[in-house]
């Protein structure tokens, strides 16, 4: 187990109710706090699989593709940045 450290917060009057009613309070934070985490951590796997997807569709890597990209005018990666955002109804 890592060390702890003590950590104050500030409570209001409701907050201090429900505080009360936790058993471990302080435990209870800890595991909010990895379950944040965790999610976040998710999330980002999941960007990363959606991108390890798109370099197999297009059957180059993230640097070719990035490389291809970078060749092009400012007026044709517009042109792109348009059709996709469209496509995505952004």
């Amino acid at each position: 187990m890592s060390k702890k450290v003590q950590k104050m917060i500030n409570l209001d009057d409701e907050t201090m109710k429900l505080a009360e009613q936790k058993i471990n309070f302080s435990g209870w934070v800890r595991d909010k706090l990895r379950s944040e985490r965790n999610k976040s951590e998710l999330q980002s796997e999941n960007k990363l699989d959606q991108f390890t997807r798109l370099t197999s569709v297009v059957n180059m890597s993230s640097a070719e593709l990035l490389f291809h990209l970078e060749q092009r005018s400012e007026a044709e990666i517009s042109a792109l940045l348009s059709i996709l955002q469209g496509s995505l109804n952004l």
